[in-house]
């Protein structure tokens, strides 16, 4: 009997895992429209620098057992990020055992709330006094930082589920996540699968058992199913260039795709020729307009990786990298009480990846808002058991926005296709 053929719309991780659990049953067609695979893993090699850089998502927070078990089966090796956290207040620099003080109060206050709110209206209402300030402002950074929410709109409940399992015993893969993408892509093709680059999938047109795909350059494929492994915020732009057209229309899960959260950031990567901080330093937190900073340690590589989320990266986002720059030195001058000339003189590299300029991105990873929970329930749902919603924002786990968030709902998806054969 002919197997059947699925098209995968999307090649970072979630397309490609979609692929290799799909390889052996089906005939597999991967459209991704960059020029590059993996989405937003962006392993980053160039001469300004001396190791393999991030530009998109760099760590593992934690034993995440399915992308443990890939790098084991890929057989790459992962270290445990080493370092103290220090915290620059005003002038002075606090070494941090935690991630704020009040932590664990702000955790029994969220787990005891009934209905769901946002986190501002929860900080509004339950931390709302004067000597409650600090936490609060403290609370917002990590919100917009780390979950590059917006706090107006992410869930309260959402955050206890992901923060109450966050641990700080974070992996960084020792060569960069794109061994993994490498890994992923030629498994796929050994298996069969034809992956193609550079085309942008614009249109859709379907009826049960039956796409027919066209993408900008008017090339045109014909699959029994589809599965859409696109970041939530290209369904979200429906005028976008990376925005697809579904007939006949899809309204009610385009209009699910924005009851989900989708936060932006810039990543800034600066080599010095040596080393400015001290040398067991992991984390430096601040208020600048590039709060967080990260060395590579264990790697003494003099290496920082500024990380502005939220509503920080928003100001940012229409800036020129040049300008990016010029803030990212301004803040470590700011916290490391330098002039920034002489900053910019001990650099010999430097990259801005500004996600909401990439295309086919347009920013960094989802979260949830309140409303989140009936959206995610319908996209999670196939259309006809013809189209298939995959990715990391349909991941109901206790790690989202993360690499692990992608590969496990892509192996859910894989699962609800196989399960029809």
């Amino acid at each position: 009997m002919e197997k059947e053929t699925v098209i995968i719309l999307g090649g970072g991780i979630a397309g490609l895992i979609t692929a290799n659990e799909l390889a052996d049953h089906y005939h597999i067609i991967l459209i991704e429209a960059d020029n590059r695979l993996g989405g937003r893993i962006h392993s980053y090699k160039e001469k300004i620098f001396s190791t393999v850089v991030e530009g998109g998502s760099e760590f593992i927070h934690g034993k995440l057992k399915e992308t443990l078990n890939l790098l084991k089966q890929a057989d790459i090796d992962y270290t445990r990020v080493k370092g103290e956290m220090y915290r620059k207040e005003k002038a002075e620099w606090i070494k941090r055992d935690d991630i704020m003080e009040g932590w664990d109060e702000l955790l029994k206050k969220m787990k005891k709330i009934k209905n769901d709110m946002t986190m501002y209206d929860f900080l509004q209402q339950y931390f709302n006094t004067p000597e409650k300030s600090n936490l609060r402002r403290h609370v917002i950074a990590f919100t917009e930082g780390f979950d590059v929410a917006d706090i107006k709109k992410v869930s309260v409940k959402s955050l206890y589920k992901e923060w109450s399992h966050e641990t700080f015993d974070t992996y960084r893969i020792t060569g960069g996540y794109g061994l993994l993408i490498n890994w992923l892509v030629n498994k796929c093709e050994e298996r069969g699968c034809r992956i193609i680059t550079g085309e942008a999938v614009k249109q859709i047109d379907w009826e049960t058992n039956s796409v027919t795909v066209y993408t900008a350059s008017e090339k045109k494929f014909n699959a029994e199913k589809v599965v859409v492994t696109v970041p939530i915020s290209v369904l979200q732009k429906t005028l976008g260039k990376a925005s697809v057209n579904f007939t006949p229309p899809l309204d009610d899960y385009i209009n699910a795709a924005q009851q989900i959260g989708y936060g932006d950031v810039i990543k800034v990567l600066l080599q010095f020729k040596e080393s400015l901080w001290k040398k067991d330093t992991g984390f430096i937190l601040s208020d600048e307009m590039i709060p967080t900073w990260w060395t590579q340690l264990p790697d003494p590589i003099p290496l920082l990786t500024g990380w502005a989320g939220g509503s920080k990266a928003q100001r940012l986002s229409d800036e020129t990298d040049d300008d990016i720059l010029e803030k990212a030195l301004l803040s470590l001058a700011n916290i490391f009480n330098l002039p920034v000339n002489d900053i910019r003189e001990k650099i010999s590299g430097a990259k801005v990846f500004n996600w909401q300029k990439n295309e086919w991105s347009l920013g960094a990873y989802s979260y949830f808002m309140p409303e989140s929970v009936a959206a995610i329930k319908l996209l999670n749902t196939p259309v006809n058991n013809t189209i298939y919603f995959s990715g990391e924002a349909l991941y109901e786990g206790e790690s989202p926005g993360t690499v692990e968030a992608a590969i496990v709902h892509a192996k859910q998806t894989a699962a609800k296709l196989l399960k029809e054969k």
